[in-house]
């Protein structure tokens, strides 16, 4: 390595310790000559020549490589922690350490280091920063093991972090703070769904949202972080259906039908919404989404959410509700369907379009519509040709004027099977009755 490269690494070194320092409120030194106490601190060494190999593995990133830097740096950061404890630049090591327990998966120790510099540290600000972290390693270890003390570790931990922030004086919570405790209380409003703790995430979830949309930069900041409105509202809106709020969910599916660049529309959204709400009720999935269909302003995914209403009419037998749904979809949307689902036209087959033709074609077949079906049939199998719907619809309604009925419902088809089986018995009985008779 050049001496100019060594130079430049030294400086930045000195330059980011120095900042470090600074940040948490620590006299590096007091009236010593900075360079000096670098070059005299083993701590100081060790995190220069760490970032030195970690630029070297940066360079050659295989996975043989990064092991082989973790497990070593792991054991000398151990080693000089231990050896130098009252080393002004012990923090940083143990940050460094921290990370390099999460990067082998080793969360035990990253757990047990944490409690311990949670422990020892005075900063609210700090400590704040390290009860959150001790709440996602403890989910994440989760993750792994099941167990459900480390979800319960993570709960705990999210909470007394919550405490910590409440406590801050108004000078504490500048913008930055504010913006991570949004993406802290949306982690821990996961932790608490992953422990089926309902009630308690939604109130997470809800302090989150409006924590976020309290001030612009707030917002901006936890955006930057990758935790924006939208998984949020959406987290929120779905907890609110679990508890069985109305009033707050439809509150949420408000707030995500009206973002200004949403990732999904709000027909996704109303959706999800009502597949979630009325699970076991199919008139109130239909006067949804039929009001939610003439309330709002069609949008890129409204053809799926018109095709699923035509899809639960179809399914109750209300075949004249679905049928102008139907062919509006058919007639206008067909283009929509194609973008919507690139993989089902490519693929040949499946889709919402698909059932939307073959519902189709068996409606006009029972209305005896028998060149409208046979013309359906054609541009499913033309549109879709791997279709295994297209196979069904076969029979001597696509070559006569005979009317073909639909296929029998599971339910009564059972029942008919059953009375059939019974007749024959009671067929079979009777010609034995007569037959012995007759012998007599």
């Amino acid at each position: 390595m050049s001496k100019i490269k060594i130079l430049g690494l030294f400086v930045a070194a000195v330059f980011f310790l120095s900042v470090a320092m600074l940040l948490s409120g620590v006299t590096i030194w007091s009236g010593d000559d900075p360079m000096q106490v670098l070059l005299n601190d083993p701590v100081a060494a060790e995190l220069m020549a760490y970032v030195e190999a970690a630029d070297e593995v940066r360079e050659n990133p295989s996975p043989t490589a990064k092991l082989a830097h973790y497990q070593e740096w792991k054991e000398r950061f151990q080693k000089v922690i231990a050896d130098n404890p009252r080393s002004q630049f012990v923090g940083d090591a143990k940050d460094h350490l921290l990370s390099l327990y999460n990067g082998l998966g080793e969360y035990d120790k990253s757990q047990t280091m944490l409690q311990v510099m949670i422990s020892e540290t005075r900063d609210p600000r700090k400590k704040l920063q390290l009860q959150n972290e001790l709440g996602t390693i403890s989910r994440v270890r989760h993750r792994d093991s099941q167990n459900q003390s480390d979800i319960q570790k993570a709960q705990e931990a999210f909470a007394q972090a919550n405490e910590i922030f409440l406590s801050l004086s108004s000078e504490e919570r500048d913008d930055r703070i504010v913006g991570m405790q949004v993406v802290n209380l949306y982690t821990a409003a996961m932790a608490a769904r992953e422990a089926n703790d309902h009630a308690r995430s939604v109130t997470l979830f809800r302090s989150a949202r409006e924590l976020f949309l309290s001030s612009t930069k707030i917002g901006e900041y936890a955006t930057s972080m990758g935790y924006s409105l939208e998984p949020i509202a959406n987290q929120e809106m779905v907890q609110w259906i679990r508890v069985k709020e109305e009033t707050n969910a439809l509150e949420c599916l408000k707030v995500l039908s009206e973002l200004p660049s949403p990732r999904w529309s709000p027909s996704h959204y109303a959706l999800n919404y009502a597949t979630l709400w009325y699970v076991n009720d199919t008139k109130g999935f239909q006067g949804f989404v039929s009001k939610w269909l003439s309330e709002n302003a069609f949008d890129d995914e409204t053809p799926i959410l018109m095709a699923r209403l035509g899809f639960s009419y179809f399914d109750d037998g209300l075949y004249d509700k679905a049928l102008p749904i139907y062919e509006t979809l058919r007639d206008k949307h067909r283009e929509d369907f194609q973008k919507l689902e690139p993989k089902a036209f490519q693929q040949g087959n499946d889709g919402h379009y698909e059932r939307v033709l073959f519902d189709l074609a068996k409606i006009y077949a029972q209305r005896g519509d028998v060149s409208k079906a046979a013309n359906t049939k054609t541009e499913l199998t033309t549109l879709l040709p791997q279709s295994s719907l297209a196979e069904i619809l076969t029979g001597s309604v696509f070559s006569s004027e005979e009317t073909w009925t639909l296929p029998e419902r599971p339910r009564y088809l059972a029942l008919r099977i059953s009375l059939a089986v019974v007749g024959l018995a009671l067929i079979l009985l009777a010609l034995y009755l007569l037959w012995t008779r007759e012998k007599e």
